[in-house]
């Protein structure tokens, strides 16, 4: 069955009006969806998927019926955050958010280090990210949609209580990914390179709190890419 983000979904109720137009069109003039079939929402306050019986179809509005719910266990239960480096293309944003969500990042921060390109975000080109973000929520199976942030800068030491891991390049004075012990208590937060890197002073912030320094392999891979495999990684070996 389809699975829909419904923010404002009443699952106190049995009865559920469905005034969403974009769901709607999805629902009626691509699925095709008929008077009895199921359909699957959820609003992400909860782990349940909710399953509602259509009763109804008018133009502007779907009147369904909640027939049961199901428990979704498809989160970790740690907090697993992915802090990127500005891209240099507004696409690469596009592409990490969709794939991240589907491996499981609970938020995303978007900051502009040393080296980052100077993007500007439309609050049109943040809708559109949130957007991509809640279909790969609902594509995925997950029922948390995550939170997207941009900062012109990133205070590092705010972050020094966490599980911070910077990857690089070089594998002088770091471990690689699979030999890092990792606390899972703690929020893990994955930093992730620029096209340029990370600039030496940087480099150095992470060092002086104590960021833990890691590499994958002698291949250098780019960034909207690796940390696919890195966060799947990092959950599977809890």
């Amino acid at each position: 069955m389809q699975r829909f983000y419904v923010s404002d979904l009443n699952t106190t109720n049995f009865t559920f009006i469905l005034t969403d137009i974009q769901i709607i069109h999805q629902l009626t003039k691509v699925l095709r969806i008929k008077v009895w079939e199921k359909v699957v929402f959820f609003d992400g306050s909860d782990n349940y998927d909710y399953i509602f019986q259509v009763k109804k179809i008018d133009k502007k509005d779907i009147i369904l019926e909640q027939v049961w719910r199901t428990e979704n266990n498809s989160e970790v239960g740690f907090e697993l955050n992915l802090y990127q480096s500005m891209p240099n293309k507004q696409e690469k944003i596009e592409y990490i958010i969709q794939k991240w969500v589907e491996v499981w990042i609970k938020n995303f921060v978007f900051f502009r280090s040393d080296r980052s390109q100077k993007l500007i975000i439309s609050d049109n080109r943040l809708e559109r990210f949130t957007k991509i973000a809640i279909e790969a929520v609902e594509q995925s199976g997950r029922y948390y949609v995550p939170e997207i942030v941009f900062l012109d800068k990133l205070e590092f030491s705010l972050l020094k209580n966490d599980e911070n891991i910077f990857f690089h390049t070089e594998s002088e004075d770091s471990n690689l990914l699979k030999n890092l012990e990792l606390n899972y208590s703690k929020n893990i937060n994955l930093f992730v390179w620029p096209e340029g890197w990370f600039s030496d002073d940087e480099i150095k912030k992470m060092d002086i709190l104590w960021f833990k320094k890691s590499h994958l392999w002698d291949r250098i891979l780019r960034t909207e890419t690796t940390w696919i495999v890195t966060s799947f990684f990092i959950i599977q070996n809890r």
